[in-house]
């Protein structure tokens, strides 16, 4: 977590330290997020993930090259089942299982724009960062989610957390809405659709669907919790989660977004 901290304090504190940049224009946008595995990850993750983006990025003066940070969320498996628990003193109880596989992307990037100012702005990406996939498992009791509008987990916890590092590589295209939209000012708000592809480092994550491949492979572990009830706490029950696998992280996505070009940042208050 420190090296992500220092790696966007120095993004953001080159905005203010070097005056030659004082005159570029900021972006800022929000979109949807589409991440399907590819290659060996691919077989482990069988479904596409769905999120959301949020862009950060300024314009170096006199060039068409810019600057930006995104920062993305994206939940790539979901599962709820009711499970009965039957312990050793005869105790019964159903309860409401629920398993969240989620990740994070946290990308810096250049990006060159091939053509400014004309309806379809074609542009190239290249940058890296930092992903971090999670698994947390969180147990309800039925009757609460009947009786209370924020039931209360009986338990709730990470099952699996970890984190590698990824270079990108893309592009997209914009489209200036100012063309179809004539009240809109040029290059002010543009429609944003974005293909990048994602390499990274080896990472361990949760799959909810059981692979039919050979588990040596690929170092399969089993995701054990041990669950005890509010009314039974000295009785333990072992709960089979779901399996974890390591392979590198190689993600192709798709963001749809807009983007809200800012006005240059008035920086005469600072004297420059």
């Amino acid at each position: 977590m420190k090296k992500i901290f220092t790696y966007y304090f120095a993004f953001f504190a080159a905005l203010f330290l070097f005056p030659s940049l004082v005159q570029a224009q900021f972006e800022a946008g929000i979109g949807y997020l589409n991440a399907t595995p590819s290659s060996t990850m691919r077989s482990y993750i069988t479904r596409s993930s769905h999120g959301i983006s949020v862009d950060l990025a300024y314009r170096i003066p006199k060039t068409n090259l810019s600057v930006g940070v995104q920062f993305a969320v994206s939940q790539y498996g979901y599962e709820k089942r009711e499970e009965t628990y039957r312990f050793d003193n005869g105790y019964e109880g159903n309860v409401n299982v629920e398993v969240t596989n989620f990740f994070t992307n946290n990308s810096m990037y250049l990006k060159y724009d091939i053509l400014d100012n004309v309806f379809a702005q074609p542009y190239l990406l290249l940058g890296g960062g930092f992903s971090n996939f999670s698994t947390e498992l969180s147990i309800i009791d039925p009757r609460e989610e009947f009786t209370s509008d924020c039931p209360k987990p009986l338990e709730i916890t990470t099952l699996i957390r970890d984190r590698t590092s990824y270079l990108l590589l893309g592009g997209g295209l914009r489209f200036d809405l100012s063309y179809p939209f004539k009240s809109l000012q040029r290059r002010k708000v543009l429609f944003d659709l974005r293909l990048t592809y994602l390499n990274g480092g080896e990472v361990r994550y949760m799959s909810l669907n059981e692979p039919n491949i050979t588990p040596t492979t690929v170092g399969r572990e089993n995701i054990l919790f041990n669950f005890a009830s509010a009314a039974q706490p000295d009785v333990i029950h072992e709960y089979h989660a779901g399996s974890s696998y390591r392979t590198t992280m190689q993600f192709i996505t798709v963001n749809a977004g807009i983007f809200i070009v800012l006005e240059k940042w008035n920086w005469e208050w600072l004297d420059f």
